[in-house]
């Protein structure tokens, strides 16, 4: 039985005997009404392992201030009519069902709202907007179901019976309690005044209803300050010429690009949302990013700032945009910017094998397709894996299997790469860091009891397990004539609050680089994913015309980066603008 349940039992056992103990005392009576829910609060609420506490401690203060003000209203009004005596309408069966149904529900919306918020990226609406409207939810539909019913429908239906059991108890003895005690309160009546139980029942469950709906109304009101304005606008403007583009974009297509006589390999790893801010738990990528690292790390820029963004903007030199307006959009990414050549497309052509391996579904935000038009890159995923007979068909942990079977599985595709003579490129993606809690490897897995802190402890792990694979990657061969790129895929506001970063700091995703042909550059910049695609290619010794590729400039170069030359407000607005050079990188036209 889990910490819930335990918890659960415990707060429902004490609170009914407290509270058949004190209405065995007539003077007691009044408290023993109040007794139930309070100890409910106290004991499986507000507890550290409580069903909600550890889901959104926020929530905590809110339902604090409701709970006190109806004691306090209810306690006045008894004062002005405990005397009054108050005639009531019979209540039926079907109504109290009815109204249980209803009660359910708002409890369900109740524990729904606080699950939204940990699971989804509320902060960032072009996440939401790409995910819902780009048909790319494919693969995660499994995982929200398996969260929403443990996180939301499972606290809801224990709290939905802790409530009816505590209505038809306090039923039960109020309808043999006799008293004419009557509380009206505005145009809310609970009537205690020698009614039958089902009567009781009835005026109890409407006092519920009302109570419930005010708390859902509460953190209703929430959300408007997590959703940042997005300006939504400008995805369904005509196209424009973009300055942007047409003053500092370098096609991978034209630009001149010296060959290395001996090619380097290239390994990227991508750390789901990893951030220099982390460093008191991540003490081995600390100190890998202070001796190799890009100072002070990479900035999300509007179109980079979740997954398959953050890896479009480091691979392609460009944003993903919502491609919303176009007459041949259907509600589906035509092959993920088929006309944008990218770093893939550049190694296909010198002849390099390629290889990406994740974790979770090729098929979540497209992914698949994002790799195969770009460099026809292998795909070994979640399924792939199950094909080759290396876990279980029915195999699942958290969004696919955890990152220390990743981790094995990369050792062994490095390898057969090795082994075929070419140069090679690997890309990878960890998972274990994701949102909403990350995932903690049963191996160094510590006593965390509240989900708060599992996140914490999911980095740790993740530092702990990157470390190890690149102390083996040292050992190997291929080593000295490999590059090996780490970098973040993006920073996010919400699991940075988890890892206890202060709420206004500046976050910057992770990114340094083994065994680069360049020394790293004197002085720290500002930059963002759209500086890795050039910064990759003169760190396996590739030389570019201008030092530029996309709309980055190379980190090596020591040349201002567009973050820097117009500020994140200006670039940001100029990268959403829809251009008719995007459009081109979307329909070839």
């Amino acid at each position: 039985m889990d910490s819930y349940s335990i918890n659960f039992f415990v707060a429902s056992a004490v609170a009914a005997i407290l509270a058949v103990f004190l209405t065995r005392r007539k003077r007691f009576s009044l408290t023993a009404l109040f007794i139930v829910p309070v100890l409910h609060y106290v004991l499986f609420y507000n507890y550290d392992s409580g069903l909600v506490g550890g889901i959104s401690p926020f929530l905590v203060p809110y339902a604090g201030a409701i709970y006190a003000a109806i004691l306090f209203a209810f306690f006045l009004s008894y004062k002005a009519v405990s005397s009054q005596q108050i005639s009531g309408r019979k209540q039926s069966v079907v109504r109290i069902v009815l109204a249980c149904i209803v009660l359910f529900l708002l409890i369900l919306y109740s524990q729904a709202i606080p699950w939204g918020i940990d699971t989804f990226p509320l902060s960032n609406v072009e996440v939401i907007l790409f995910t819902v409207f780009a048909g790319a939810n494919e693969g995660s539909e499994e995982f929200v179901i398996s969260t929403f019913i443990s996180d939301a429908l499972r606290s809801a239906s224990y709290l939905f019976a802790c409530l009816v059991a505590l209505l038809v108890t306090l039923s039960a003895f109020l309808s043999k309690w006799n008293t004419k005690v009557a509380f009206h309160f505005w145009k809310l009546k609970l009537i205690l005044a020698e009614r039958e139980f089902l009567e009781i029942l009835g005026h109890l469950e409407k006092f519920s209803l009302v109570a419930v709906a005010a708390y859902c109304l509460v953190i209703s009101l929430v959300i408007p300050g997590i959703v940042t304005s997005a300006p939504l606008h400008v995805l369904f403007q005509k196209p424009v010429d973009s300055k942007l583009y047409r003053e500092h974009y370098a096609n991978p297509d034209s630009v001149k690009i010296t060959i290395p006589q001996q090619p380097k390999n290239l390994i990227v790893i991508f750390l789901e949302s990893m951030e220099t801010n982390f460093a008191r738990y991540t003490p081995e990528i600390d100190s890998l990013f202070k001796q190799w690292g890009f100072a002070p790390g990479g900035v999300n820029v509007s179109g980079t700032s979740w997954t398959i963004a953050g890896i479009t903007g480091k691979l392609c030199g460009i944003p993903l945009n919502m491609p919303m307006g176009i007459d041949e959009y259907h509600g589906k990414l035509p092959t993920y910017l088929p006309h944008a050549s990218c770093l893939m497309n550049v190694l296909a052509n010198q002849g390099y094998e390629q290889v990406y391996v994740q974790g979770s579904s090729g098929d979540f935000t497209q992914k698949r397709d994002f790799w195969k038009v770009h460099g026809n890159v292998a795909i070994h995923d979640i399924e792939y894996f199950k094909e080759a007979g290396k876990i279980p068909q029915d195999y699942k942990v958290f969004w696919g299997f955890e990152d220390r079977k990743l981790y094995g599985f990369v050792k062994e595709e490095l390898d057969s790469l090795a082994e075929r003579g070419k140069p090679f490129a690997l890309y990878m993606l960890t998972v274990d860091t994701h949102q909403p809690f990350g995932y903690t490897d049963e191996l160094c897995q510590e006593n965390v009891t509240d989900k708060e802190g599992k996140f914490p402890q999911a980095l740790r792990c993740a530092s702990m397990q990157l470390s190890e694979f690149l102390d083996w990657a040292s050992k190997q061969p291929w080593f000295t004539n490999t590059v090996i790129s780490v970098m973040g895929d993006h920073t996010m506001d919400m699991l940075s609050a988890k890892a206890n970063v202060p709420p206004h700091e500046q976050l910057y995703w992770t990114n340094f680089i083994l065994n680069s042909t360049l020394p790293l550059p004197q002085k720290a910049c500002q930059y963002s994913s759209l500086d890795m695609f050039p910064t990759l290619l003169e760190s396996m010794g590739f030389s570019l015309e201008n030092r530029a590729m996309g709309l980055g400039k190379s980190l090596y170069s020591n040349e201002p980066t567009l973050l820097e030359r117009y500020g994140q407000k200006t670039l940001d607005s100029l990268l959403r603008e829809r251009s008719i050079q995007y459009d081109y990188f979307l329909m070839g036209k």
